[in-house]
């Protein structure tokens, strides 16, 4: 025998599931929604290659103002031993 109670779950379940299908099936791709077309996996790239190339030009400037540094040393010990 089917009860109220039967068609009333049975009926539920069928609109979930119509719910379930329908929300699956945009057809949109997640790559093309974000970053103006460009996929997901150059922009990952592109990220991680600007990180490391900002990570390579800080250690060169540190490199740089350190050689700066012993030239400004060597040249007032030069300066210092003339005289």
């Amino acid at each position: 025998m089917v009860t109220k109670g039967h068609i009333s779950v049975l009926a539920l379940a069928l609109i979930l599931l119509c719910l379930t299908v329908s929300s699956c099936s945009k057809g949109t791709d997640a790559g093309k929604e974000s970053g103006a077309g460009r996929p997901v996996t150059q922009q990952t790239k592109d990220a991680i290659h600007d990180y490391g190339k900002s990570a390579v030009d800080k250690a060169r400037a540190a490199q740089a103002m350190g050689e700066d540094r012993i030239k400004a040393v060597d040249e007032a010990l030069e300066s210092t031993n003339k005289q």
